[in-house]
């Protein structure tokens, strides 16, 4: 390997660690709120209901804004990006802990705390992954940087729940918040230095964000990805919302959800990483259908919790796709999209997720209510995820099985030029 290589192997090792990083505390936003719901509703002596528009205004600002810091990871690089977004979680979390009414938290957790999170999720993550390693083992890199935020749900949630007991809900918000300024602000600046001394002289083409939406829509592959996605979006609102209500329907007690939900989890990085090493190999097509019939299998499953053994089998197969349809979903977009339109049509594949989020989270509630009965909402999720592997089964391959085949075995770098 020469000298050349190994420095940009280096940085990409780096820009690896420093990314998962802070991904895995990206998630402490979302968490930490989820975890303290209840004592951030006492703290400002208002309804759940009313602390709820903060969470409901999150998810609209995240499907509004994805697309657009999509494309500002297309313009500026996906680095700048993820710096920018570290600050301002910092701040956001400062501020939140600091709030005196209502209002100031709603807006601040709910509107730039939203634009904050995107900033670290899923959407700059995959323009990273594409910009350092351009196709080359740029799906399992990419899986490693989404399970940032899935080791940050096992890892930190049950670290919030433990602070519970010697801490308020302000003072770990405060503490995370310097956390993110002293510490996690100063490497992602390290890593925005480092990328901009391996600037190469090309920049990659600028493409207005109207007309990289147009593009992505216009793209028959990437409107089909889309359509599917919606079947993601609906699946994971199921057990993000309705998962522990339906088991309590049926009788099943919340330790064995909670069960259920740990093997999810550690299935879910399995998964990710299987779906990334498959998709380096040529196998996005296959993989991306196998993790659709996967969900819906999954939420059939759902319709037949009468024990814990099933409930179990569920958290399995639901966790083994949970994190494999974004994985091949972005894999898949960013090898039949040219640059300058990806990180934008990653923004729209996630606007439509949140907005299927939203929706079923919703509507499940609603029909919950009126029939006291999840079965229409998981049939219809079932549906979308089996009409996911006919839509997908129907596209051509993103990968060019001829030019892997023809071109000679060497060992995948790191693009050293972004």
């Amino acid at each position: 390997m020469t000298r050349t290589a190994k420095v940009g192997t280096a940085f990409a090792t780096f820009a690896a660690v420093a990314s998962f990083l802070i991904s895995l505390a990206g998630s402490s936003l979302k968490s930490t709120v989820q975890v303290y719901f209840l004592n951030i509703a006492d703290g400002f002596d208002v309804s759940r209901g009313s602390l709820a528009i903060a969470t409901t205004l999150f998810a609209v600002i995240t499907a509004v804004t994805s697309s657009v810091i999509g494309h500002l990871a297309d313009r500026i690089g996906a680095i700048p990006v993820l710096a920018i977004g570290t600050a301002l979680n910092g701040i956001v979390l400062l501020l939140s802990a600091m709030a005196t009414e209502l209002w100031m938290f709603v807006l601040t957790y709910g509107v730039v705390g939203a634009v904050a999170v995107t900033m670290l999720s899923f959407v700059p993550l995959g323009v990273l992954a594409d910009q350092l390693f351009q196709g080359r083992n740029s799906g399992l890199f990419y899986a490693l940087l989404t399970n940032g935020a899935a080791v940050g749900f096992m890892v930190l949630v049950p670290l919030w729940t433990y602070l519970d007991d010697t801490m308020s809900w302000n003072q770990v918000l405060f503490a995370i918040g310097v956390v993110f300024l002293v510490v996690l602000l100063p490497l992602s600046l390290a890593l925005v230095r480092l990328s901009i001394s391996r600037q190469p002289a090309r920049v990659a083409p600028r493409v207005s964000f109207w007309s990289a939406t147009a593009t992505t829509f216009r793209h028959p592959q990437m409107r089909a990805l889309v359509l599917a996605f919606i079947g993601c979006g609906t699946t994971m609102a199921f057990i993000d919302v309705h998962f522990f209500p339906h088991l309590h329907d049926h009788g099943i007690s919340d330790s064995v959800g909670a069960s259920a939900v740990a093997v999810l989890g550690a299935l879910e990085i399995i998964g990710a990483l299987a779906a990334g090493r498959l998709c380096d190999l040529g196998w996005t097509r296959a993989t991306l259908i196998g993790a659709y019939a996967m969900r819906a299998t999954a939420m059939v499953m759902l319709l037949f919790v009468n024990s814990p053994a099933t409930v179990i089998a569920f958290g399995a197969v639901f966790g083994a796709s949970y994190l494999a349809t974004v994985v091949a979903t972005t894999v898949w977009a960013t090898r039949v999209l040219p640059p300058g339109v990806r990180g934008t049509a990653l923004g729209v594949l996630w606007a439509v997720h949140m907005l299927a989020v939203a929706a079923t989270s919703q509507v499940g509630a609603i029909l919950a209510d009126l029939q006291h009965s999840y079965t229409v909402t998981i049939g219809a999720s079932a549906v979308l995820t089996a009409a996911a592997v006919v839509l997908v089964a129907v596209q051509p391959s993103p990968d060019d099985r001829i030019a892997n085949a023809a071109a000679p075995v060497e060992e995948a770098r790191p693009n050293v030029e972004v």
